[in-house]
């Protein structure tokens, strides 16, 4: 209970310190009021410019309110929360000392020495405790404690506070529209609110998605003030915002429009008409499905004598007749698919593995070019392969023939056993081979020599002529050849080839003697002829040596 001594008009030293408290905790709350109106009216006007200039997107609006509300609250906290202090009576009493240092501490030492503080000074007798307590209250009494605040400071800032107040009220009465499209652009970061223009565009062709290489034509319908032209801007993913003068439709003025010729790329792209600018869309361009892995099973034909295998690669040199059967795998699913040959012959292909692969087979018959038509799963697109693969047919060719005897044409007679050698090769094999011969003009006669499962064959035979032709006679003729063939199969057959033919004459035995008597003469004189010429070559040699 304060003493009536400590009394100031009804109030304790205690309440006036308590009452200047007071006062500057009002200081305090009214400055950083006026503060927070300062920067909040600042922020929203540079929101505003800054928004309005550039359309800032989704996330450029959560960042600009983000760094909002981070200023105000380094603001709130710097010119007001800091300042919010508990109620300390030493520091009001230093504050009102120093602006009063006559009191010279009494006021300080009042309060150290009351709140029973007193009894912790045990030195100090309570009469002269009292005595300092009643001299502080005397020093005191004309004291007005809430002089430590000075109001008028905070005059130049709360007089512009409200007029900033007073000029945003007025802004937001002229033109409510700006302030509401600012405030939900900023709050609702997928909002698409436009700030109201004198022109307006009421029509766009908005996000478009086309596949690779197609045109696209971009178009804006406009209203109100309109403009002599237009102003297109797009972006390309790796690229800066590059403007296009979008001119004017002929018969429509309030049309606008610009055409790709062929879209290689997806873009970004906002159209301006006036002071209207519309809000980014997208142009997509949808690759082609790419082939990422190619698996080729190979099953060659029987006569090959070849093992299957599977390769990667779709350039193709397969034997006739060999059957491929393509699985191929491609980075996007499929709708559809086909192998187009020359000429417009398509194969459609079975889609498996979720739509991810196609696989198809045939018989390689003849050498054709090819290429793929995909039809791509998510939008239906249609492509044409701009690779042209090849598969190319190694032709089964004819056996190689030759009849090494007889060599040429001769006699025989009736009771001849004529020695038959020949060679045949073949690239995959010799099937069989037969002595083909006619009697005169008479019939085609074949006369079997073996069969055979190699690619070459060198072979002698003997044919007695009587066994084969029991009523042969002298003055007949016959004409005959080796004939051979592979191990073709298939509906072509086997290819066959013949040596070139040889007439034999059928003569009496002394006809016959008189003609190798003849043939050996002749031989003879072959022989002496090409050791004369081995001679004088051999001269013609020693003579260059020895030149």
């Amino acid at each position: 209970m304060a003493t009536e001594a400590e009394s100031v008009s009804g109030r304790t030293v205690e309440e006036k310190l308590r009452k200047a408290w007071r006062r500057e905790r009002r200081f305090y709350a009214v400055r950083g009021i006026c503060h927070l109106l300062l920067w909040a009216a600042g922020l929203i006007a540079a929101d505003f410019i800054v928004d309005w200039l550039f359309l800032l997107p989704g996330f450029g609006r959560t960042l600009l309110l983000i760094t909002d509300l981070a200023v105000l609250v380094v603001v709130f906290y710097r010119s007001w929360w800091r300042h919010l202090e508990r109620y300390d009576p030493v520091k009001i009493a230093l504050q009102v000392e120093r602006r009063h240092p006559d009191l010279k501490s009494l006021l300080v030492s009042y309060i150290q020495f009351g709140d029973g503080r007193s009894k912790e000074l045990g030195f100090m007798s309570p009469q002269l405790i009292r005595a300092v307590r009643r001299l502080a209250v005397a020093a005191t009494r004309p004291i007005d404690f809430r002089e430590i605040i000075h109001w008028g400071d905070l005059t130049r800032v709360t007089l512009f506070s409200a007029a900033v107040v007073v000029v945003c009220g007025g802004l937001s009465v002229n033109w409510p529209d700006f302030l509401h499209a600012l405030f939900t652009r900023l709050l609702n970061p997928t909002a698409s609110v436009a700030y109201p223009t004198r022109t307006r565009i009421v029509e766009i062709t908005g996000p478009v998605t086309v596949p690779e290489g197609a045109s696209v034509t971009l178009a804006a319908r406009g209203d109100g003030l309109i403009p002599a032209s237009g102003t297109l801007s797009i972006k390309p993913p790796d690229g800066d915002w590059e403007r296009i003068v979008m001119p004017q439709v002929p018969d429509d003025q309030r049309k606008f429009s610009y055409s790709f010729n062929q879209i290689l790329r997806g873009f970004q792209y906002r159209v301006r008409l006036g002071d209207a600018t519309s809000q980014t869309f997208e142009v997509r361009s949808v690759p082609p499905p790419r082939i990422v892995k190619v698996r080729v099973h190979l099953h060659y034909p029987a006569y090959t004598k070849w093992a299957d295998k599977t390769i990667d690669s779709l350039q193709l040199e397969v034997p006739e007749g060999t059957q491929a059967s393509v699985q191929l795998t491609c980075d996007r699913a499929l709708r559809a698919a086909a192998m187009l040959q020359e000429g417009g012959q398509a194969t459609p292909m079975r889609i498996v593995d979720d739509g991810l692969s196609a696989e198809f087979g045939w018989t390689v018959k003849q050498s054709f070019p090819f290429h793929f038509r995909w039809t791509e799963a998510q939008y239906g697109f249609q492509y044409e392969g701009d690779v042209t693969y090849f598969v190319r047919v190694i032709a089964d060719s004819q056996p190689e023939v030759e009849l090494v005897s007889p060599a040429e044409d001769d006699k025989a007679t009736v009771e001849k056993k004529l020695a038959i050698r020949y060679r045949a090769s073949d690239d995959y094999g010799i099937a069989r081979a037969a002595v083909v011969y006619t009697r005169g003009t008479g019939q085609e006669q074949r006369r079997p020599l073996g069969t055979f499962e190699k690619p070459t064959v060198d072979q002698q035979v003997v044919w007695n002529l009587k066994e084969s032709i029991p009523d042969l006679k002298e003055g007949d003729w016959l004409t005959l050849a080796v004939e051979v063939a592979d191990n073709r199969a298939g509906a072509p057959g086997p290819n066959v080839v013949r040596t070139r033919p040889v007439r034999l004459d059928v003569v009496s035995v002394a006809e016959y003697l008189l003609y190798m008597q003849e043939k050996r003469a002749r031989l003879a004189k072959e022989i002496q002829a090409m050791h004369e010429e081995e001679k004088s070559a051999s001269r013609e040699v020693k003579t260059m040596l020895q030149e």
